[in-house]
């Protein structure tokens, strides 16, 4: 797993150079958008603010980024996918309303692993955890 931070995009170009990964404009375009754009976007909306690069490029350096383990993907049906980097270990609150996405942490979640392991002797290589609701802005349109 690859740790970046908004400011740090440039770390990641030894790590895809290590990878055989060629350093393209593209890629550094895609990857400089991800991080402005600070969430959780679709492959459109992170399409939307460069569309002189196709959805396909886009598409395909996404499902390299997620196999490099630099991009994390979050299905979310109907083959809706969105997309955040790697960071320490968090967790999702999504709104079934608009679809937004927050992150927060919870240390005590992290056990869950240890416990799995222990109860089941599986072995753990990771878990993934949402609350679904409506977040405070739809709350307040219903208003």
């Amino acid at each position: 797993m690859f740790t970046v931070e908004e400011d740090q995009y440039k770390e990641l170009i030894p790590y895809l150079k290590e990878r055989g990964l060629r350093i393209t404009p593209q890629r550094l375009l895609i990857l400089k958008t991800i991080i402005s754009l600070n969430g959780h976007p679709t492959v459109d909306d992170i399409h939307s603010h460069i569309p002189y690069i196709s959805v396909a490029t886009i598409y395909n350096n996404i499902k390299l980024f997620v196999k490099l383990q630099i991009l994390k993907e979050l299905p979310y049906g109907n083959g809706l996918s969105k997309y955040e980097l790697y960071k320490s270990n968090h967790y999702h609150v999504i709104c079934e309303r608009c679809g937004g996405i927050i992150d927060f942490k919870y240390p005590n979640l992290e056990e869950v692993e240890q416990v799995a392991l222990k109860l089941t002797n599986f072995k753990v290589h990771s878990h993934h955890f949402e609350i679904y609701g409506e977040c405070a802005t739809c709350q307040d349109s219903n208003q």
